[in-house]
This record gives C-alpha cells, structure tokens and sequence, in this order.
C-alpha cells in the first residue's frame, strides 16, 4: 500500500518545514507528498525545491493563485499512488500517522477511508480541542449535518474523489466538509484510528474575513446534504435525495451560534448572520448545543484556552444576550435567551477561581468552606440563582446550585444542599483526622464531574460509621424505657435502651442533633422491643439518609481535625436546639429563625427516598403547593392568618404531623418469573451487535479447526443438513457447497443476519432463528453440525435434552458433526481452556456416546479440542459399538492468538469458584424511552414513532432475553442499599400519554408480560400534542377513561408537567407551578400517589431538579443516554431513547446489557 499525499501551499514559508519534516519522520516508507504552490510570493518555493532536492519522494508543482480547492484537485490529478492524504502546508502529522492508517486499511478491505484524532494547537503550543473520530462506517447522516473530521485526518481511495469530481472550485470555504459530505454520499465507508496523531495550527481570527460570507457557504453545504445534489452521478440509494429536510432548520439555526462566535469576538454584531435565516424556525431548539457552540467558538477564534473566559464575559455579555434574544424571535424558541444564558454563566463560572462572591450575568457565585460557619446570604438584586464551589479544607468538592428568592439564601437550606451532595466525602475525611483511615487524596472536581469522590460508602466503611454513632450492639445495656401511647422519640447521639410498650407498633421519632430525621414504625411482640431491634430498625430504614443528616447537624460549619467525636458533635448540637423547639414539634427548633406569622410550613411527605431535602419557595406559587398538598394528603404545618398575603412556603421535612412507615432498605427482591440464565438470546444478541467478528473466525486456528471438521464430512450424498449456531456464517460459506439444502440456525437474529450477507451469492441456503433448548428443531436431517455451542448450556440436564433433540431430528442414517474445545473442569490435570463453563468438549462427547442410537464413527483428536462424527443407526437398530476411526494429534496443529492463548491451561488446573452457578444480575439497569407505537404518522414525526410490527419484535426479543418489568421502588431499593436486582431488570417508559399506547402499545406489553410507566400532559389529556404543532401533525392523547383502565391493569403513571414546555426555559415560579399543578391532577383524578417526574424534552438542570423534588417527586427521568447505575442521582435517572428507525441490531446495542455473573 502506498500513500500520495497532496500539500496545498500558499505563502507558508513559516511553517512548511515542520510539515515536510513530519512527513520525512513517518515511520511507514511508501508515500510520495506533492507540494502544489498556488502562486506564493515569500519563500514557499524555495523551501519546498530545498527538500525535494534532499528526498526523491518530494515534488512541487507552481500554479498561479487558484485557491486551495484548485491546488488540490491539482494535487489528486498528480497523485500516482492509490491512497491519498490532504495535508495543509501549516499542519502536522505523528510519526506513527501513516503506519496506523494503512494498517487499519489492510485489516478492513471494506474500507473506502479511515479517519483518526486530531488537535487544535494554539500559538503558544497548547493543546485546544482534541477530537477523537466517529466510530461509524456510514458518516453521510453527520457529514449532512456537519463535519466531524479535518481535512488531513483521513486516508482515503483516490478512485472515489475522481468519481465525485475532487473539490468544489465555487466555494471558497467549507469545501473540504463538501468533500466529504460527497464522498459519503456515493457510500464510501470510513473506517477508524482511536488515537489523536493530526495536529491543527490555530491562528487568532484566521477567519476574521466576511464571518456572513464564510457561513453563506456552511449553509450551501448543509442544505446540499438535505437535498439531491447533481455533482453525484452515483449515490448511494439511501441517499440520492439527501437527508429528511425536517430537522435542516433546527442545524442552520444551530449553525449560526458557531459563526457569531467568530463574529462577536471580533466585537461584532452577530445578529446579521439571522438575515441569510428569514425562513428558519424551530420552536423547541436546544439550549445545550447552542451554549456549547458560542462557548467553543469564541474561544477557537481567540486562540484561547477556556479560562480566558473570565475576561472574557464582561466585554461579550451584551452582545451574546443580544444575539440569543434575535435567535429566540428566529426560531420563536420561546425562553431561549434565558436558558442560554443560564448555561454559558455556569460555563464561565466552571473556569473561574472564586475566591470572593461575583456575579456573571444572573448568577452568583460564591465560594463555600465546609469547616467554616454557614450564614444566610444577601444576594445581589438581579442574581436569580446560587453557585456555590464547596472546598474541604481548601479542596474542591464541586458546586452546589439553589434558586434565590426575595435577593436571599438561607444557611438552612444551604447546609442541607452540602450535606446531600457531600456528605460522605466529608465524613470521611472527618474520620481520617480521628485515626480511622489513612487520608485520602482529593483530586481536584473537573467541571464535567462534581463528585470525583465515591459518594456511597463501602461495607467496612459503614459499620464504622454506625459504629461512631452507637447504631451497633453495646456490651453494657441501659435501664429500659417506657411508651405509654406507643411513640417516642429517640435522639441519635444518646445511648439506645429496650423500651417497654403496650401497643402493636411502636411509632419512633429519630432525631440527629436535635433535628427529626424520620417516624419509623416498629412492630412490637411481647410488649418489649429490645435495643438491637431498635438500632436494626433505625439504620435500615433511613439508609444513607443517616449520614447526610448526621454530617449537616454535627460537621459542617466547624473544624473536622478536633479531638471532638461524631456522636459528642451531635450530642453539642442537639442539647442547643432542643432548647428552641417550635409549636411543640420534637427537632424542630433549627427553623424558627426562619418562620413569620405569614409564612407557609409545610411536613413531612412520606416515602422511600423522598421528601427529606429541605425547600424555600416563592408566595407567588403558594396557591399550587397548598392544592397539591390538600390532594396528597400531605401535611400543612401553618398558613397566614386570614387576609393575610403568604410571604414565602417552606418545606421542613423535620415536622412530622403523623408518622410514615419506614422501609426495610435491605428487603429481597423476588418473582418467580425471574431468569437468571447467562448465556441466552440476549447475550449473544448483545455480543454480535456490539463485537463484529467474536470468535475470531478467521484466526489460523479457527481456519484449521474448519477444515478438519469438513475433512470428516461424510462421501454420501447430503440432501438435508442443519448447521446450530451458525454465528456470522464463515463455517456455513464453507459447508453449503457440499450439501443440497442446508438451514443455517442461530440464536441471534443479529448473527443470521450476517450470515445471510455473507452468503448471499448462495441460493441453497436458509436461515432460522433457533433456541436450541426452546424450540423444536425444524424438520429431520441427514447432518447436523452442532460445534462450540453445548457447552455454553447451563448444566447437565440441558445438555442430556439438546443432545436427544438433535439425534431425534437425524434420519436414519443420518450423521452429527461436531468440534468442541478441551475444558480444564473436565479434565483438570490435562491442557484446556479455563472459560468457566459446566462442562466442555469430553463431557459432550461422553453424552452423544451414551444415546443408544448413535455410533462414533471418525474423530480428530488435538490438545485443545475434538471434532467427531456420529452416525445415527436405521430405526430399530441399536448402534454398534465398534470402535471408531481416530486421528490423534498430540501437537497443537495451529498456534493460537495471543487473546486465544491467554485462557489456555497447558499443564491443566483449577477453576476458581463453582463453574456452575453463572446467573445474571442487574447492577446497571436499562430505562427505554419511547413516545409512539402506531403503524403511520408524518415523516416529520417519524423518528418518535415505532411501528407495532417493530415493537413486537423489541418485546419478544427482550422476553426471550429473560428481561422483565422492575418496579420503581425496587430499583431505588437496589440503589440505596447497593443491592444487585436477580436476572435482566429493565423499565419502560412511554412520554406524552398518546392514544396509540393504548390502542397498539398495551395489548403488546400484556402479551409478552411486561408493563410500563406512561408520563402524562396532564392539562392537555383527552386533548392533543399542541406543544409539536410546528411539525403539522395532531396526534390525539389519551382521555380519563382510557387511562384508569390502564391504571386498573396495572400500567404505572408519572408525571411529564402540565403543558410540555422546556423546564430550563421556564422562570423557577413557573417550574413550580408546572409541577405542582401537574401532580395535584393526577393524584386527584387517579387516586394514587403520583412519585415519577419526566423533563419535557429531557431538559433539566440542579435547580429544576432542586424544584422537582421540592414538589414532592422522588423520581425524576431524563433523556441522557445510557444505562442507569447506583451512583445515580433519583431526580436525574437516564434512558435510552428508542427511535422508529431502529433496527433489532440498533435496538439490542442501544440497551448495551453487560450482564454480570454471580
């Protein structure tokens, strides 16, 4: 393989050298590079005849000034070699560049291009942006859109840029991503190369011409991606008319935020760039993108690295607002300027040190010590929102973000905020200066991630701290207390006792530092309830809650390196405010402070995991939150005297009106219809969809394994064969030109598929999808070839009936190929691979031998496995036992890879552990997220619309999986006690509440056994989905009466707001309001606690989660797209979106199940 690669050069003098030398250091020989001077007027030409003259493989060209287009397509007429790069005469390559690419082009014929990393270096040699490529073949979808790969990043066929008529000689910018977008558009297929070896020089304002003219071209581009485009004479079918034009207007919009970077950090007005946009509306365009746009953009055109934006807000503030306010009457997105803006000051903030209060935009900004004492906070007139940076002694822990009402925050609020971000990093550092453990390095909290310290402690860790707090057994017991009413209430920091009670339960007030932390109801036997059942009770049922309180009321606001214990810390702060108690209510004296005759204190709400963060909120939105708490049933502690104006609502979970009843937080999980097997469809769906070729087919030692097992095929004439577990089909190209008619069978549809494809130059074949343990084997055979698959059977009894199935389905006379690996569980003092599994290849054969009807007539015998034939005998005959042809190699044929060789036990051994138990647990739990499951729709609407026939296929794929419906409650469960969930847990969501749900959804979920939680609009039930008018297609939405049918069978309802709009867009009043209103009318109309909240359009952000919860949701959903975990936030749960264009093979990667073994 050679490389020709095309320099366009252009008064480079500067930096010509370093490319050519980065060229002359490649350690790939086979290149040439063409130098094409367009017309240069310094000493380009000089420099380049200087290394030409030194290296054979050097040439110049001189044109005069034609652009770099011109000298390209120069370059690509010159080129002798059948490989090019593009290579600007101000760029570099690694050394490795070449090496790397041409080795993933000759690992992958099918490749047509290969892209690797790159770097945006800045002028004092930093690094930028660095940006790895796409990991897909098929980039027109991105390259319509945008471009993703530079120009000097990719290896490419020259055969394709001649076919697609080189570069566009008309556009004098954005024709490399042209180029692309055309080369992807007949097909080509890119490959890539994980590893940043392109390097990128940056200049300030290198497109400091006309920014209108530069994006006038961007937009020929992207809009010739969503049309067709004559210039290809050969398209690729799926793309001869482009992309769905239905999303251009949204990524024009988007676009221009890149551009009016540019402009505004040339001091520039960017809002002229909406003129060439006067027909481009999107009411629901994103703030996320549009902030990360202008964030990145002005820093790419400054030359600057993100810090610089510190000084760099105050001077673009206005003019950013400015443009945003344009773009939002643009687009008619309405609230964008306000979300925008709200992101980029979090931005900003990310890379600013603050060390004394500021405010950036709307935003104030504080820095927060948890050593320090917390006070009330008197914020700036127009801040509508706290950022605070929380340092532990002097270390960065993260931020904490809280609305601000009437100009204040209290330290009320704000310490509960600390302690459930924080609390065990804090704890834990507390106990490192008491001698408990060895102190741990804080690293310093990246923007992206604010919790670079575990959040959960671990077992070990744990009993320490239940046993600072005397939540374990003592060995002295104190005298016994009494409950004549059958309640008490207990404070943490005191010794526990047997308490004495006359009642079946036992209603227990738990205080830490004087503050109610929870009512535990503890049943009562023989009128005692001793200690022990008392601390068992305490510590299950408030879980991690315990140590957020027991950090807020004991550690935070002093110093954590005093002599002082956790359980003496409490003791001191529960004897200051029991001394302050307030309407009578035990542990709730830390609030008076806050409370005036006008103020509205709202209890307690119950529940698992809810309801303990504290919330101030606004007068204007009390109406709301006094009807919500009217329908929940929730308690309203005081209300203004009559005429008299709320002040402001406070939620005080500290003030329980009447007790709730705690959960057992380590209670078993059961349901018999749980499957916990490994190796079923799922799996091996799993494992074709995201690892192309598994078994490494092609190996030398799976080739030869091959060839031996065709070498026992027998003379007779095969009419009839079945091939099990086919896999991607290399055995079944090799093995249908020696039979009639052969079905290839497998487990995966995945896997049959590109078998089919592989073997679609053979008419001979079928294909069936096939369990070999459920199903029937379709029809009887004169061979079946059944290898490298029995082991992967759960135990003995599976093996015993796959084996008589597959001899039953023989015809008399019929023959059973099959190759399996040597195991070490079978023979430990002999060579064989440590997989783990039952049993392996000499357990298989001891099973095939023992079915009377069969005879072993040929084996091959290696080290590391067998391949064998048997014979089935005529009907009525018993096989003869006679003994069988036996090639014996005791060298391995074939060395294997070094992946293959890393499980093989040449001098035999053991396992460790039982091979036997492999069954499935859930650690990370797939959430789906779908809108529509209807047969038609508008084409504009279709990516939200999954067809029935496409569903069904989801849900038998995920009842075949072993996957079942999980309860909310039992994931949050698993999550606060770190507990795994038995077998394939997954939940499925459905947003908006559509009539098709239950027209076409529920009749599938019910048939295959699986139900659902369904987010309602709750004003606009019955109506239709106003909030997706701009797309031109009403679609009806369930009314009441559908709806509490599927309450009644079972279908779980959560909220998704009042009327659909962007939360983040939305004034926090508002947020509250949405919320509130939303969850009074579902409770009122169903009758049922309403927990579940889903971000319309999955916007969300700290304080809308803050507001969320506020309102009594424990649950909330977003759209971020990957498998929920324990370390999860509840109010922030992700999914995984499924889409109407998705295949089973898209769907089956999407869910990413990595299923761990117990």
């Amino acid at each position: 393989m050679n490389v020709s690669i095309i320099i366009p050069a252009y008064n480079a003098a500067e930096t010509l050298g370093a490319t050519l030398t980065s060229i002359q250091a490649q350690t790939f020989p086979h290149w040439e590079a063409i130098i094409i001077d367009d017309g240069s007027s310094d000493q380009t030409v000089a420099i380049a005849q200087e290394f030409a003259a030194k290296d054979h493989r050097i040439s110049l060209v001189a044109q005069s000034n034609q652009g770099v287009s011109a000298a390209r397509n120069r370059g690509i007429e010159l080129a002798k070699f059948d490989w090019l790069l593009f290579l600007d005469a101000d760029d570099w390559i690694k050394a490795e560049y070449l090496e790397r690419m041409t080795k993933a082009l000759e690992e992958d014929s099918s490749l047509d291009a290969v892209q690797c990393g790159t770097s945006r270096i800045a002028p004092d040699g930093s690094t930028m942006l660095e940006q790895y490529p796409l990991s897909l073949k098929d980039l027109f979808p991105v390259l319509a859109l945008r471009c993703p790969l530079l120009i000097h990043s990719c290896v490419f066929r020259k055969a394709l840029a001649q076919s697609i008529g080189g570069f566009d000689t008309s556009l004098r910018t954005s024709e490399d991503w042209d180029f692309w977008q055309r080369l992807a558009r007949i097909g080509a297929k890119f490959g890539s190369v994980q590893e940043i070896m392109a390097f990128y020089r940056m200049r300030p304002n290198s497109l400091s011409r006309d920014v209108n003219y530069i994006f006038a071209d961007a937009l020929k581009v992207i809009t010739q991606g969503h049309s067709p485009d004559p210039r290809v004479d050969n398209p690729h079918p799926n793309y001869a008319q482009g992309q769905p034009k239905d999303t251009l207007s949204k990524y024009k919009l988007l676009l221009s935020a890149w551009f009016a970077g540019f402009c505004l950090s040339q001091g520039k007005d960017a809002r002229p760039l909406l003129e060439l946009l006067v027909n481009d509306q999107d009411p629901n365009l994103s703030s996320q993108p549009l902030a990360h746009r202008l964030f990145q953009s002005v820093l790419v055109a400054t030359c600057q690295q993100p810090p610089a934006w510190t000084t760099l807000w105050p001077t673009l503030e206005e003019s950013i607002r400015d443009f945003l306010q344009a773009l939002e009457n643009q687009s008619q997105t309405i609230g964008l300027t306000h979300s925008t803006m709200a992101i980029l000051e979090r931005k900003v903030l990310q890379q600013t040190q603050i060390t004394a209060p500021q405010q950036v935009g709307k935003t104030f900004a504080i820095s927060l010590e948890v050593t320090e004492p917390f006070y009330d906070l008197d914020c700036p007139d127009a801040a509508e929102r706290l950022y605070a940076v929380v340092t532990m002694e002097g270390t960065e822990l993260g931020t904490i973000e809280l609305p601000i009402w009437d100009k204040q925050v209290s330290a009320w609020l704000i310490k509960d905020a600390v302690a459930a971000s924080f609390a065990w990093p804090i704890l834990k550092r507390f106990f490192e200066h008491q001698g408990h453990f060895q102190t741990t390095q804080i690293p310093k909290a990246e923007p992206q991630n604010h919790s670079p310290l575990p959040k959960l402690p671990n077992k070990q860790e744990w009993e320490l701290f239940l046993q600072e707090i005397c939540l374990v057994p003592e060995t002295a017991t104190n005298p016994p207390k009494r409950s004549e009413d059958g309640s008490i209430t207990l404070e943490i920091s005191e010794e526990l006792a047997d308490i004495q009670v006359s009642v079946p339960e036992l209603d227990v007030v738990l205080t830490v530092g004087g503050v109610a932390l929870s009512c535990v109801s503890i049943p009562v036997e023989n009128n005692f309830i001793s200690a022990a059942d008392l601390r068992a009770a305490l510590s299950l049922s408030n879980g991690f809650e315990l140590c957020r309180a027991c950090v807020r009321e004991g550690l935070l606001g002093k110093p954590l390196h005093t002599s002082s214990s956790l359980r003496a810390r409490l003791a001191e702060s529960a004897q200051k405010i029991q001394s302050t108690q307030w309407l009578g209510f035990s542990g709730s004296g830390a609030i008076e402070q806050l409370l005036t005759a006008n103020t509205i204190v709202l209890g307690r709400r119950g529940g698992l995991e809810g309801g303990y963060r504290r919330a101030i909120l606004p007068a204007s939105v009390a109406q709301e939150l006094l009807e919500m708490s009217q329908v929940s049933r929730e308690p309203v502690i005081q209300l203004p005297g009559p005429n008299q104006q709320p002040e402001r609502v406070i939620y005080a979970p500290e003030l329980m009106i009447r007790p709730y009843k705690g959960e057992n937080l380590l209670k078993s999980f059961s349901s018999p219809g749980v499957q916990t097997a490994f190796y079923g469809r799922a799996f091996f769906e799993t494992l074709f969809s995201t690892q192309p070729d598994p078994w490494k087919y092609t190996t030398p030692y799976e080739q030869t394994k091959y060839e031996q097992t065709l070498s026992l095929l027998p003379s007779t004439e095969i009419n009839q064969a079945l091939e099990i577990a086919c896999a991607e089909g290399h055995f079944t190209l090799q093995l249908a030109p020696r039979v009639h008619h052969l079905i290839a069978a497998d487990i995966s549809q995945v896997a049959l598929n590109r078998t089919a494809e592989r073997c679609s130059d053979l008419n001979n074949i079928s294909f069936v999808q096939l369990d070999i343990i459920k199903d029937p084997l379709p029809g009887l055979f004169d061979l079946i070839v059944c290898s490298e698959v029995l082991y992967l059977l759960d135990n003995l009894e599976q093996l015993q009936t796959a084996t008589s199935k597959i001899a039953l389905a023989l015809k008399p006379g019929g023959y059973i190929l099959t190759a399996n690996a040597h195991l070490i569980v079978d023979e430990p003092e002999q060579p064989g691979f440590k997989w783990g599994n039952p049993f392996g290849g000499k357990v298989i054969s001891e099973t095939f031998a023992k079915i009377p009807t069969l005879s072993l007539v040929k084996e091959i015998w290696t080290p590391l496995y067998r391949v064998q034939l048997f014979q089935r005998q005529p009907e009525g005959m018993l096989a003869e036992h006679q003994t069988p042809e036996l090639i014996k190699l005791t060298e391995q044929p074939t060395a294997l890879s070094p992946e293959q060789e890393a499980y093989v036990c040449w001098n035999g051994g053991q396992l460790k552990g039982n091979p036997t138990s492999q069954s499935v647990i859930t650690r990370k739990l797939p959430i789906l997220m779908y809108h529509r499951v209807a047969p038609t729709g508008s084409p504009q609407m279709s990516q939200y619309r999954v067809t029935p026939e496409a569903f069904e296929e989801q849900l038998r794929y995920l009842k075949d999986g072993g996957f079942y419906s999980v309860a909310w409650e039992d994931w949050q469960l698993a999550m606060i006690s770190q507990t795994p969930l038995p077998g394939r847990a997954l939940a499925l969501t459905f947003d908006d509440g559509y009539l098709d749900f239950f027209e076409y959804a529920w009749p599938l979920l019910k048939k295959y056994g699986f139900t659902a939680t369904v987010f309602l609009v709750s004003e606009r039930i019955g109506y239709d989905n106003s909030w997706d008018a701009t797309y031109g297609e009403k679609i009806a939405l369930m009314g009441w009466r559908e709806i509490q049918q599927l309450a009644d069978q079972g279908v779980v309802f959560g909220s998704h707001s009042a009327t659909h709009p962007s939360l983040i867009r939305l004034s926090y009043s508002s947020v509250i309001a949405q919320a509130s209103r939303s969850r009074m009318l579902l409770e009122r109309q169903l009758g049922i606690p309403i927990k579940t909240f889903a971000y319309p359009y999955g916007d969300y952000n700290p304080i809308v989660q803050h507001l969320i919860e506020a309102c009594g949701y424990s649950i909330g959903l977003s759209c971020d797209s990957r498998l929920s975990q324990f370390e999860d936030n509840l109010l922030a749960l992700p999914r995984l979106e499924v889409m109407g264009s998705d295949s089973l093979q898209d769907f089956v990667v999407k869910l990413s199940f990595t299923a761990k073994k117990n």
